[in-house]
């Protein structure tokens, strides 16, 4: 029997144009792509030309090649200091802005950090925001709050916290999870045996449910678990092992889920390479 055709793809460069990422992905063999739709590195974002607009959808539509983006690093949302959490909101409705030109139906945001220890605060700033944005804001797209790895004050690196963020955003229907390995990993969580994999996403079905999870990003992890330091690693070759990645390509719950490679030296050759490792694991049962 056949094995089953997972969505994989890799975070690729737009340096090139949108459309050129989906064309490096199908070039490779991936099924998916995670993109910037601005500088990560800058604040300022600038309006999608229209041209730029029309060729990215015709190539997508032509490929097949699913897309979702990854917001800034810049954001905020949950700053104790107004002016970062105003830049940080004015940011994120851009971004859902593109992504809504684009037609692209997830958004991936890192939760941000509480700057003064006041996690409880930061999480209603958090939540506050989305529910700004979301209300007003035109399109379907989701926003996909990223599990963290827990260095310093940052939120998001348990699952009681991203389920109390999704608890108190208005826009519930438009709020989900994208799970990090390496980032649980480091948070402390383990999937490698199968009696952890199980209670792991048990534990994850009752305080998210699975269902809010869209996209997982597949990445090793070159610190030991629980180091609470977010420091990727290639496929195979950090602390996590490949156990755990066979757990995740033979799980039919997300054979539909896109899982995204932004694993170090990010060259099309080494994801390429990655997404072989990652195919490997998939059970031919």
């Amino acid at each position: 029997m056949a094995t089953h055709h997972s969505i994989i793809g890799a975070h690729l460069s737009v340096a090139h144009g949108f459309f050129q990422a989906l064309l490096d992905a199908q070039s490779i063999g991936l099924s998916a792509v995670q993109i910037f739709t601005h500088s990560n590195r800058q604040w300022h974002i600038q309006k999608l030309a229209k041209e730029d607009i029309e060729q990215f959808k015709k190539i997508q539509k032509e490929t097949g090649i699913i897309c979702v983006v990854h917001a800034s690093y810049l954001l905020n949302l949950g700053s104790p200091t107004k002016e970062l959490r105003d830049k940080s909101l004015s940011a994120l409705m851009a971004e859902l802005q593109h992504c809504h030109e684009l037609e692209i139906p997830f958004l991936i945001i890192h939760p941000g950090s509480a700057t003064d220890g006041d996690t409880q605060t930061s999480i209603k700033y958090l939540a506050e925001a989305l529910s700004y944005a979301l209300k007003n804001s035109i399109g379907s797209t989701k926003i996909l709050i990223e599990t963290m790895a827990g260095q310093g004050t940052s939120l998001g690196s348990t699952l009681e916290e991203l389920a109390a963020i999704r608890e108190l955003v208005t826009e519930k229907r438009r709020v989900g999870f994208c799970v990090d390995t390496c980032h649980l990993f480091a948070a402390g969580y383990s999937l490698s045996s199968e009696q952890d994999y199980k209670d792991f996403w048990r534990q994850a079905d009752k305080t998210l449910s699975i269902s809010h999870i869209k996209v997982i990003h597949v990445n090793d992890s070159q610190k030991k678990q629980g180091s609470r330091i977010d420091r990727h690693e290639n496929i195979g070759k950090g602390e996590i092992g490949l156990t755990t990645f066979t757990h995740i390509m033979n799980d039919h719950r997300f054979i539909s889920v896109p899982k995204i490679l932004e694993t170090p030296n990010t060259t099309l050759d080494e994801y390429q390479k990655n997404k072989e490792i990652l195919e490997g694991l998939i059970s031919k049962k």
